[in-house]
């Protein structure tokens, strides 16, 4: 590490630290008042959205994850930076001197917009007012309507459709929207040479305005994008794969960009790999890929070094505490940070002490309390303030690549999007 870099990194995290310290001198006023602070001989120990303990009260926060479904294989990996971040939370609280315990309600949604309305719903009947997730903005939708007329706090780590950056509502996002990530991942493709494109995407929220944006942007730069949308959640896309071979023959297309989830996207690369047609262009990804299991497989890690496959992805550039944060997570559970952990773990860690800074179970105040602490909050997902929609208002983007390790394929960052252009921080394949 050279000088500069190591005072950068102190310098960040000395910045951090006393974030954190401003966000607890604030919150520690409600404690004194008596609201967080141990119940009086006599008094029931009933806090905000929980249930009684003996010696803590309990204050719970939903979550309504993607443990199964389409996104089943990054939502195993986020139920643990979950629970890491429910158990960091309750230790800075109670270091602070706060008689309360968080606790997760994790419910399964099978990334579904039928399950995820019915696990909010479920949730707030139990009196919880701040739920993380959903995870796709398919889903975010369908909650919004509840989740607005009965004042619940939904904080998705995830969702990215420009289509849900609505001011004044209880939808808030702890990663910006993909109006921002379009623009990076057409420059992207542009860079690399790509001038007519095929935009294979899912045909739903996430993928149809991810795709629009991307449009705009590459045709702004002087490229052609040719709009072909699949059906999600099939169980394999072999027909779908070949119409794209196909779509990309007859438009004499030099790349495709592909915008899926994680299971989705995987069993389109397995199918492509396959093709001779689709291994003669280049592959550009969204986001959502990132980190599945399905793409480290020897087939997909193969094809991505012969088609020489990029992605991008919400990440803030040269942040100490990610780092840390990825070391964390590895040594507690054995498993790697994909995309949008660190989102998820701040989300986690806002929704904390935005309850105790609101002091009450006031979906409302707790909503103010939020947008308050989140200008003060840097976390490891970066600088966590919302712009007026909810979302985040600062978000930097990484480039990653599939890459041979010696020990099989895994994923790799490899550059940054940094005034305007693409730079790589190294050569992503030989």
């Amino acid at each position: 590490m050279t000088q500069q870099a190591g005072k950068s990194k102190f310098s960040v995290q000395f910045i951090a630290a006393v974030i954190v310290a401003l966000i607890v001198g604030v919150a520690i006023g409600f404690a004194a008042s008596g609201f967080f602070a141990g119940p009086q001989q006599g008094q029931p120990q009933q806090p905000a959205g929980g249930q009684p303990s003996a010696s803590k009260k309990v204050i719970q926060i939903g979550f309504t994850l993607p443990l199964t479904g389409e996104l089943s294989s990054i939502g195993k990996i986020w139920e643990k930076v979950a629970q890491m971040a429910i158990e960091d939370l309750n230790k800075e609280v109670q270091a602070y001197g706060y008689n309360v315990e968080f606790k997760a309600v994790i419910l399964d949604d099978g990334t579904s917009v039928e399950k995820a309305v019915s696990n909010v719903q479920t949730l707030a009947q139990q009196g919880i007012k701040v739920i993380i997730g959903p995870a796709a903005s398919s889903q975010v939708k369908a909650v919004k309507s509840f989740a607005d007329s009965n004042q619940i706090v939904i904080i998705s780590p995830s969702s990215t459709a420009p289509t849900l950056a609505i001011p004044d509502d209880f939808i808030f996002r702890t990663v910006g929207s993909d109006a921002g990530q379009a623009k990076v991942l057409a420059t992207l493709a542009f860079q690399e040479g790509a001038r007519k494109v095929i935009v294979f995407h899912r045909n739903d929220e996430y993928g149809n305005a991810f795709a629009d944006f991307f449009t705009r942007e590459f045709t702004q730069l002087g490229g052609k994008a040719v709009d072909m949308p699949y059906q999600a959640g099939l169980s394999d896309y072999a027909a779908e794969v070949n119409s794209l071979a196909s779509k990309v023959q007859s438009e004499k297309a030099d790349a495709v960009i592909l915008i899926a989830f994680d299971t989705d996207g995987g069993n389109i690369l397995s199918h492509a790999a396959e093709s001779n047609v689709l291994s003669s262009v280049r592959w550009f990804l969204s986001e959502g890929p990132h980190g599945a299991a399905e793409l480290k497989t020897p087939a997909v890690g193969a094809f991505a070094a012969k088609v020489k496959l990029l992605g991008t992805r919400p990440l803030f550039v040269a942040n100490p505490l990610y780092e840390q944060f990825k070391q964390n997570l590895k040594q507690r559970f054995g498993v790697d940070a994909t995309v949008f952990c660190d989102n998820l773990y701040d989300a986690v860690m806002l929704a904390g002490w935005a309850i105790l800074r609101a002091g009450s179970n006031d979906g409302n105040a707790i909503r103010n309390a939020l947008v308050e602490v989140a200008k003060h909050y840097y976390g490891v997902s970066g600088w966590t303030i919302f712009d007026s929609a909810g979302d985040k208002a600062n978000q930097d983007y990484g480039v990653w690549a599939i890459v041979n390790t010696g020990a099989g394929y895994d994923f790799k960052d490899v550059g940054v999007f940094e005034r305007g252009q693409i730079v790589f921080t190294e050569k992503p394949y030989p």
